[in-house]
C-alpha cells in the first residue's frame, strides 16, 4: 500500500506555481496547465479527500477538533443572547434577537455544529476501523476516544432539552427513565435531577448549568485522546519517536499544524456551509422559552420535523426493540464498550494467532465486503423513523421492519466478533486457495 503522506513533498502550498508538491500534480501538471489556477483546487480536493484514506494521519480528527472549538465559541455567543434584560419587552427583545443581533444565525450555527461534530466523529471512527488502526493502536488513546464519543451524546442530550420543544420534553423523559432504570425504579429517585420528568423552569435551569460545564470535560477528553495518540508518533519517518530527528519540529505539532490545518479548514468550511444552507429552516425549535417562562405558550411543534435526531436514532432503536427498558440499556452500553475497547478485544481474540499477518482491509475482498455491510447496517439504524421501527409488543411479539432487526444484529456481531477474526478468515481463504491451485496446476500444464 502506498502511504498517502509519504508520496508528498514538504512544500505544502495550493498555488499553481508550486506544481511539485505531490505525486498527482507531477504527472498531470502538463495536462492541466492551460487552466492550472482553477483545476489546482480540484487537484487539491482529489489529494486531500482520496489520498488521506490510505494514510494513518487523521484529517477528520483535526476537523473534529476545529468543529469543537467553533461549537464552544457559538455556545458562548448563544448564552450571552439569553442574558435577562428586564427593560426590554418580549416583542422588542425578539425583534432585536432576530434582526439586529444575528441571533438566528448564531443559533443555527450552534445547532448545525452538532451535526458537523457527529458526522466527523463517525467518519473519524469508520476511517480508523477501515485502516485497522486497532491492531497497533495505543489502547489508552482509543479507549479515551470512545469514552469521549459517548460523553458527547450526553452533552447533546442536555442541549436538546434546552430547545424547549416537543423533542426536548421527549429527550428529558427518556433520560429520566434511563436514570430510573439504573436505580431499579426505586420510588421517585429521579426527582432530584429530573423533577417530574417534564420540562419546567427548575429543570431547565439545572440542565442549563450542566450543559455549560460538561462540554469542557468533553474537550479535556479530546485533548487527552490527541496527546495519547500523537505525542509519540511521526507519520513521515514511520518511527515511534517523540521528535523527528531529521528536522527540528515536534512530531505531533508538525502533523497537526503544518499538514492538517489547511485540509481541515477547507473541509470544515464546506461542511458548515452545507448544513447551514440545507437545514436553514429551524422554525421547529422555540427560542424564547426563557422569555415567556411558560411552555404552554410555545407554538405548535411539527413532531416528525424535530424528533428524533438522526444521531440518537440508533440508541433509541435499541431501547424500542428490547423487551425491557433495562435490557435495552445494557445493549446500548455494550455498543459504546465495543467501540471503546476494540484494541483490547482484538488482542484477546488474537492472542493465539500472533503469527497471522494483518491484511489491509482495502486489499481484501472479504474484509471489504463485511465492512460494507457494517456501513449499510449503521446507516439503516440511523435513518428509520419511529413509525418504521422493529419493536416488541407484549401481545403480538416482535413486529415491524425486520431489516432493522437484522441491521442491529449485524452491528453487534461485527463489532463484537467478526472484526477480530477477519485476518483469520483471510488466512483460511489463502490456505485453501493455495491448496486448490497446487492440485489444479498440473492439469493446466
Amino acid at each position: 500500500m502506498v502511504e498517502g503522506r509519504q508520496v508528498r513533498k514538504t512544500r505544502w502550498s495550493y498555488l499553481p506555481d508550486f506544481k511539485g508538491f505531490d505525486v498527482i500534480s507531477n504527472w498531470t501538471w502538463d495536462l492541466v496547465s492551460f487552466s492550472g489556477k482553477y483545476l489546482a483546487f480540484l487537484n487539491f480536493y482529489v489529494n486531500r479527500l482520496l489520498l488521506p484514506f490510505s494514510s494513518v494521519t487523521s484529517i477528520f480528527g483535526f476537523v473534529l477538533l476545529l468543529a469543537i472549538l467553533l461549537q464552544l465559541l457559538s455556545g458562548f455567543f448563544l448564552a450571552w443572547y439569553y442574558i435577562p434584560e428586564p427593560g426590554l419587552v418580549i416583542e422588542l427583545r425578539e425583534e432585536m434577537f432576530e434582526e439586529t443581533r444575528f441571533g438566528l444565525e448564531v443559533f443555527s450555527m450552534h445547532v448545525r455544529g452538532v451535526d458537523v461534530i457527529f458526522v466527523f466523529s463517525y467518519l473519524h471512527l469508520l476511517k480508523k476501523i477501515h485502516l485497522k488502526n486497532y491492531v497497533s493502536a495505543d489502547g489508552d488513546g482509543w479507549i479515551l476516544g470512545g469514552y469521549a464519543f459517548f460523553w458527547f451524546h450526553y452533552v447533546v442530550g442536555l442541549g436538546i432539552c434546552l430547545s424547549a420543544s416537543h423533542l426536548s420534553d421527549l429527550t428529558l423523559t427518556i433520560g429520566a427513565n434511563i436514570f430510573w432504570s439504573l436505580v431499579n425504579n426505586v420510588h421517585k429517585t429521579y426527582y432530584f435531577i429530573f423533577t417530574n420528568k417534564h420540562l419546567n423552569v427548575d429543570e431547565m435551569m439545572r440542565l442549563m448549568v450542566l450543559h455549560y460545564f460538561t462540554p469542557w470535560y468533553y474537550l479535556y477528553l479530546v485533548k487527552l485522546h490527541i496527546m495519547f495518540c500523537h505525542e509519540g508518533w511521526d507519520s513521515d519517518s514511520d518511527k515511534n519517536t517523540y521528535e523527528d530527528k531529521s528536522n527540528t519540529w515536534i512530531s505531533w505539532f508538525y502533523d497537526g499544524m503544518i499538514k492538517e490545518i489547511q485540509d481541515s479548514w477547507h473541509l470544515l468550511i464546506w461542511a458548515y456551509a452545507y448544513f447551514f444552507f440545507h437545514h436553514f429552516d429551524i422554525n421547529s425549535t422555540a427560542f424564547f422559552f426563557f422569555e415567556r417562562w411558560n411552555i404552554a405558550e410555545l407554538d405548535e411543534i411539527r413532531y416528525y420535523g424535530v424528533a428524533p435526531h438522526w444521531y440518537f436514532r440508533p440508541l433509541m432503536g435499541i431501547l424500542v426493540i428490547a423487551p425491557t427498558h433495562f435490557e435495552g440499556l445494557m445493549w446500548m452500553a455494550l455498543f459504546f464498550v465495543l467501540i471503546s475497547f476494540t484494541p483490547v478485544f482484538y488482542n484477546f481474540y488474537n492472542s493465539s494467532f500472533k503469527d497471522i499477518p494483518s491484511t489491509p482491509m482495502h486489499d481484501s475482498l472479504i474484509q471489504s465486503f463485511f465492512f460494507a455491510l457494517f456501513l449499510f447496517a449503521l446507516f439503516t439504524t440511523a435513518s428509520i423513523l419511529p413509525c418504521g421501527r422493529y419493536y416488541y409488543d407484549p401481545k403480538g411479539g416482535y413486529v415491524g421492519n425486520t431489516w432493522l432487526k437484522f441491521a442491529y444484529q449485524y452491528l453487534f456481531w461485527y463489532l463484537g466478533w467478526i472484526i477480530f477474526h477477519l485476518d483469520f478468515f483471510e488466512s483460511l481463504t489463502r490456505t485453501y486457495s493455495n491448496r486448490f491451485f497446487y492440485h489444479v496446476k498440473p492439469y493446466f500444464n
